[in-house]
């Protein structure tokens, strides 16, 4: 360390301008302008204009204020201020319960002798993909009366009620969240030695104790944690559309939904709405930035750190954790996907005169032959996919920019900003997103001048882009930042160009992170809800849309036998992906790189 400071001494006489310009260079570059014209495009000039209508409605010809505080008192005024409220306490608790559970679930897979450990990780993984507004379906399809249960002989009457409300939705808003948090935490423990429970059980410090002792270490790990769950929460749309609003427990995304499709719609509400839910982020996301900047006194990694080692568990204590960690999962997965499989099956599911409830496959031959003309799911489907090859490629392509940016040694204040800006668009909901292109990409100057893709697939294409890529780039960034710089200057020293050098350093090292990435976005894209059903163009519906106007008619069975079919496809695909990486990549690839996405 010493002779890394003289050598710094000895070099700063000569060329100290240089040194002083060159992190002034770097802010206004030409990339970094190309990466926030793109991110101005994508993100912030459609929430923007969305967010102007707020206070002032006759910018976009919505009325005839220039500048109005009046809608700010009625956004919290009857339904839409008992969906804030809803959505802020609901939000915090679903924070608190998901990362609580996920630590502990982390601990005892990372630290633990559990019993079936991959088998955790992959539910986790499985869990990540399920959308919320199929884990409400699932549990529906298997609770309400003459549904799923009633079929296998299962009186679920007493548990039906408590479902539809606060608990059912605390649980599916819980078990959406339970993946981020545990793939956060997991990273943290996987990074912190045995040396610290090892002091404090020397101290006499029991298992609990030990852990308690251990869990302000990964400090930041559990804040972004709580952060990322917070906003994930916050900006729910699948929920808050489905479960409650079937059960009068009203969230705000639907609050600001209801608002722009009312007739007529109140674009001003919905925008006080919007400002709302991403103004609540704010707190924990700076709470989160104010401990990384003081992340220096939570460094515990070095050359010396030892591999962590496992407590080994009594067989008694190991089957009961192990029974623990099973419960978890079958109710945050195994449920929502027994009840949906089952109910595609049940004849007459939720019918109220419990006539002749049977196992069938008529609903299955019902998607084959739909019952409401051109509205099959074949050709939403294939357009599903065509999305999400689109969006996932695009959108990889631009969080390994955006990634490698946030992680760069020389970043300064632009750096920072765009780091805070991206884990901020996490909570934008995507019924913000959709409007928000409505309004901007209508606008006459956008269109005569920039671009004309108002009620085209390239407009939901990039709104889908938009709502992935600050999920995906933080994804990205934790990889990315593992990579050696030596490794590009070596290649780039001996003449290799900069695709060279990624292609044959970089992308070995990040192509198992590539692929999952990549599937996650894709299946994202296939089954998402708010920004399809809102800049979707006319009689070019995606497979989520077509699945909703079946349950939105009262066919609960033919759309749940859709979302079986689409849950099997989305499955098909990572297994066929997965399958042909592995087929196609050199051993070396796939061994390396493994830790960062199990």
């Amino acid at each position: 360390m010493a002779d890394v400071t003289i050598s710094t001494t000895t070099t700063a006489v000569p060329d100290p301008a240089r040194r002083q310009r060159w992190p002034a260079k770097s802010r206004f570059s030409l990339g970094g302008i190309a990466i926030w014209i793109v991110l101005l495009l994508l993100i912030v000039a459609p929430v923007g204009c969305f967010l102007i209508l707020a206070v002032s409605p006759h910018m976009f010809q919505q009325g005839s204020q220039w500048f109005t505080l009046k809608f700010i008192r009625q956004a919290f005024e009857g339904y839409t201020g008992r969906g804030i409220f809803n959505s802020l306490w609901v939000s915090t608790l679903v924070s608190f319960l998901a990362v609580s559970t996920a630590t502990t679930i982390a601990w005892l897979v990372h630290r633990t002798n559990i019993g079936a450990r991959r088998l955790w990780s992959v539910s986790m993984w499985l869990l990540l993909l399920m959308p919320t507004w199929m884990m409400t379906l699932g549990w529906t399809d298997l609770l309400q009366p003459y549904g799923a249960a009633h079929a296998m002989g299962l009186n679920t009457s007493w548990l039906y009620g408590e479902f539809f409300g606060p608990l059912g939705i605390i649980i599916v808003l819980t078990s959406s969240a339970l993946p981020f948090a545990y793939f956060i935490v997991s990273a943290g423990l996987q990074g912190l030695g045995p040396e610290f429970e090892d002091a404090a059980r020397i101290h006499g410090a029991g298992r609990t104790r030990t852990f308690a002792t251990v869990l302000p270490i990964i400090a930041p790990a559990l804040l972004s944690a709580v952060a990322i769950s917070f906003a994930e929460t916050m900006s729910d749309f699948g929920v808050a559309f489905t479960l409650g609003y079937h059960a009068h427990f009203p969230l705000a995304t639907y609050t600001l939904f209801s608002a722009i499709s009312n007739f007529p719609a109140n674009f001003s509400v919905a925008a006080v709405i919007a400002a709302v839910l991403i103004l609540l982020t704010i707190p924990p996301i700076a709470l989160q930035s104010v401990v990384m900047r003081r992340s220096k006194s939570y460094a515990v990694l070095s050359g010396r750190t030892r591999a962590p080692r496992r407590r080994e568990f009594g067989r008694r204590s190991r089957y009961l954790a192990s029974a623990g960690v099973g419960l978890v999962v079958f109710v945050a997965l195994g449920v929502p996907i027994i009840g949906a499989l089952i109910g595609s099956f049940v004849q007459n599911l939720g019918d109220a005169s419990g006539a002749g409830v049977h196992f069938t496959l008529t609903y299955y031959a019902q998607v084959i032959h739909p019952s409401i003309i051109g509205n099959g799911l074949g050709s939403p489907l294939l357009l599903s996919n065509q999305l999400g090859l689109v969006v996932a490629s695009g959108t990889g392509v631009v969080a390994i920019i955006l990634a490698r940016r946030l992680v760069a040694a020389h970043g300064g204040w632009s750096q920072r900003i765009t780091d805070i800006f991206l884990l901020g668009s996490v909570a934008v909901p995507g019924v913000v997103l959709g409007v928000g292109y409505i309004f901007f990409y209508n606008l006459s100057f956008i269109t005569n001048h920039v671009v004309d893709i108002y009620k085209t697939l390239p407009l939901l294409m990039l709104g889908l882009v938009a709502s992935a890529l600050p999920g995906q780039t933080r994804f990205m960034a934790g990889p990315v930042s593992q990579l050696q710089p030596s490794l590009s200057e070596a290649a780039r020293v001996h003449g290799a160009t900069r695709f060279r050098t990624w292609r044959t350093t970089n992308m070995p090292l990040m192509s198992r992170v590539l692929v999952w990435g990549w599937l996650l976005t894709f299946t994202k894209t296939i089954s998402e809800l708010a920004i399809s059903q809102i800049l979707y163009p006319p009689s070019q519906e995606p497979a989520s849309v077509t699945i909703q106007s079946y349950l939105a008619n009262f066919q609960s069975g033919t759309g749940t036998a859709m979302t079986v079919l689409t849950l099997v496809e989305m499955f098909g695909v990572i297994v066929l992906a997965l399958g042909i990486y592995r087929l196609v990549t050199p051993e070396g690839w796939r061994r390396t790189g493994w830790s960062v996405v199990n």
